[in-house]
């Protein structure tokens, strides 16, 4: 048997005593590579660009139908693609509990923990721009990585929030059809990728996990309707933070059922540790929802907005609906946008851009929410062309042929950034803080 000494001996200890014959096995699973994979973005699929990125995987992940495995030596994390929100990097295992939930379009969802974002942007290719996302969370450095992944999946109906649940569950009292809860664990379920996270374990640290769990998952229940449905999730092995959590939680509501429990185990699945739990709320659903009083701006102070959108937009309309201005910074909101007043709010649904002196700034996030057909002016390239590799490192494009003003810029049809055409010179609106000299 190859080194396991870093496992922490508590851990092992425990594990032999729960998984008796299975444990031998379970422990070589210890001496493998880490699994990689990836999961297409339904919001952002292009028939070229996802059979490109097919040729370079391996097979589909068995309980997720756009999950794939990849070998690391492709590096899809440095690819066009991953720029352009195609697909996120997301453990195979990982990719179970969002599949259990089964979001569907139309339907009021809630991540509870969402960050990095893994699982929100999960969701959001269910809902397929219809119903609304509450992303949330407490840790503003993570909820600003959240929002990013968020931005990069051009998802518009999305609210991302940074408040520890309970504030949340005063706000939204019965409100959700459908709660992700992928709670904070003690990440035994990541000790083979990350041997790290094994200085940070101890037993005592599982009993403190628990009891957070208990509270977050009591939060949950407060904001679930009557018939909906909740997945709770970790990516630990310990009993006490899974199937003990969910009879605790169960036995506090017994309004509660558990409805599917599964395991993902590194000896037996291809992926790493994890644990989903699916529940149901009994009781009839209740439609008792708060609504946010949007404030529309007036007409006057959008006149610069409307001749951006009349010049860029084939049917400039849909896009004055729902706008709610902070300061100079425009947002279009989800139909049906709940109140989010009083809360540490990140992004209010999809930012537009900013409002300057005589003019509209379209934002980055824009431009990777649209698809070509939308827009009057649009120029695609080719995943390995060196236009896009010159874009990505944010230099201008001679490009003849293209109608002057604000192009949308796609890699294979799939949306990337925003250029703004002079006379067959195309300015580079790449953001900075993304360009890449890698590439």
């Amino acid at each position: 048997m190859g080194d396991t000494s870093f496992l922490p001996i508590d851990f092992v200890n425990r594990m032999e005593q729960d998984l008796g014959p299975d444990f031998h096995a379970f422990l070589r699973s210890f001496e493998e590579s880490k699994i990689s994979a990836l999961r297409f973005n339904p919001i952002k699929s292009n028939e070229k660009a996802v059979a490109n990125t097919k040729s370079m995987l391996e097979e589909q992940v068995e309980w997720s139908p756009n999950g794939y495995y990849y070998d690391e030596i492709n590096r899809p994390g440095i690819h066009p693609y991953h720029a352009a929100g195609l697909y996120y990097i997301q453990d195979a295992s990982a990719q179970l509990p969002v599949e259990m939930l089964a979001p569907k379009p139309g339907d009021i969802c809630l991540d509870l923990c969402a960050a990095p974002g893994g699982k929100s942007t999960q969701i959001a290719g269910y809902l397929a721009g219809e119903g609304i996302l509450v992303s949330n969370e407490p840790m503003k450095n993570r909820a600003k990585i959240l929002s990013e992944n968020v931005e990069r999946l051009g998802i518009r109906n999305c609210i991302v929030t940074s408040e520890y649940p309970d504030k949340l569950a005063g706000k939204f009292p019965e409100y959700f059809d459908k709660i992700m809860v992928d709670a904070p664990c003690s990440g035994e379920g990541m000790f083979r990728k990350n041997h790290d996270a094994c200085d940070e374990w101890s037993l005592d640290s599982v009993k403190m996990c628990a009891s957070r769990q208990a509270e977050i998952l009591d939060s949950a229940y407060e904001m679930l309707i009557p018939g909906g449905r909740m997945c709770y999730s970790t990516c630990t092995f310990a009993r006490l933070e899974d199937e003990e959590a969910v009879a605790a939680f169960v036995e506090r509501h017994p309004d509660m059922k558990v409805v599917e429990e599964r395991r993902l185990w590194p000896h037996k699945d291809k992926g790493e540790g994890h644990y989903a739990c699916l529940l149901e709320k009994t009781g009839k659903e209740s439609l008792d929802r708060n609504y946010y009083d949007i404030k529309r701006p007036s007409d006057k102070m959008l006149v610069d907005y409307y001749a951006f959108i009349k010049e860029i937009f084939k049917a400039p309309k849909e896009w004055k609906n729902n706008l709610l201005l902070i300061n100079d910074l425009l947002y279009k909101l989800p139909e049906n946008c709940p109140d989010f007043s009083g809360l540490h709010v990140l992004r209010g649904g999809l930012f537009l851009g900013t409002l300057k002196k005589n003019r509209f700034e379209p934002s980055h996030a824009m431009a990777l929410a649209l698809k070509a057909d939308e827009v009057n002016n649009s120029i695609d390239f080719s995943c390995d062309s060196q236009e896009i590799k010159n874009y990505l490192l944010g230099q201008s494009l001679r490009i003849e042929g293209v109608a002057d003003g604000w192009t949308l810029i796609t890699v294979d049809g799939v949306s990337i950034g925003w250029g703004k055409s002079v006379k067959g010179q195309i300015k580079n609106h790449y953001p900075k803080g993304l360009r890449r000299y890698d590439t």
